[in-house]
């Protein structure tokens, strides 16, 4: 399949050869070659060799071709996410707590993903997931061309995904602190993970954002990707996510856990981009003074 991008380049810093430019931009080293050879990367109407220099307001032109491999699932009969943003190459929505991100069967429906199918003219192309029961930001790429740049940022940490959550609330906590324990499995029950000296390093940073005498609204931030890492080191600490069914003892309505904001850079610029959802309102009324 032939995949096209066509676009005016802006926000560059500084001038850089198409090489650099490429590299900036994260460009799988495949892809850069692909378009070396296959003289598919044209500025301004003529292919330029990869040491020549690209400037804000030159236009650019890039051809692959490329397999796009899709499972085909089932579209759902409605939609029930939210979309907070949205544009060619990506969309970003609102997961409601209770749903799975993905099926694991052809044959299964009520997924996000087959919610995205019925939403979507093109297959949904997931870039990571949030557990069932944790609501928030999730985002999906529409257009193949951007999936290994914004993986490449999401295996960098350079793609910043955070979290609410309420927990119990301890005077003693610092207000704002780094939680580093590594995590691995629970040998008690394999739906777990545990702080563990033999596990895998984890960090968790976490902020106070208000609180009353009995519970507090933390903001959460991963510096790594560990199964269940938010919840597993809040447990550790003795501040289990309020109706967590596997790490906490007080049961709730819901987990209350959300994935409220991604910053993350468009894919072929320099803007560094911010897309925030709502902090749900029961998080803030259980919270608040």
């Amino acid at each position: 399949m032939i995949l096209e991008r066509h676009f005016q380049l802006q926000n560059m810093p500084q001038p850089l050869t198409v090489r650099q430019t490429l590299q900036a931009w994260l460009v799988p080293k495949k892809w850069q070659h692909e378009l070396r050879i296959n003289r598919a990367i044209v500025v301004n109407g003529q292919y330029l060799s990869y040491n020549n220099l690209l400037h804000n307001g030159d236009q650019i032109d890039l051809k692959w071709e490329t397999p796009i491999k899709t499972q085909p699932y089932l579209p759902a009969a409605s939609c029930d996410f939210a979309v907070v943003a949205e544009n060619d190459d990506l969309i970003i929505v609102d997961k409601p707590a209770g749903i799975k991100t993905h099926p694991n069967r052809p044959d299964e429906n009520g997924t996000l993903y087959n919610q995205l199918v019925t939403y979507l003219d093109t297959p949904p192309l997931m870039l990571h997931r949030l557990d069932m029961l944790t609501s928030g930001l999730i985002m999906i790429g529409k257009n193949p061309l951007v999936i290994p740049i914004l993986e490449r940022q999401l295996a960098r940490k350079t793609m910043q995904r955070n979290y609410v959550a309420v927990i119990p609330y301890d005077p003693a906590q610092p207000a704002v602190g780094v939680i580093d324990a590594p995590i691995g499995l629970d040998p008690t029950d394999k739906r777990k993970r545990r702080v563990t000296p033999d596990g895998l390093a984890a960090r968790t940073r976490y902020e106070l954002l208000q609180h009353n005498d009995r519970y507090a609204l933390v903001k959460l931030t991963l510096e790594s990707g560990r199964t269940h890492q938010i919840r597993v080191h809040l447990a550790s600490r003795q501040l289990a996510i309020l109706g967590d069914p596997l790490y906490s003892t007080q049961p709730a309505d819901r987990m209350y856990l959300h994935a409220y904001q991604i910053k993350y850079d468009l894919p072929f610029d320099w803007q560094s981009t911010t897309v925030e959802g709502q902090i749900p309102a029961e998080f803030l009324r259980l919270t608040q003074n």
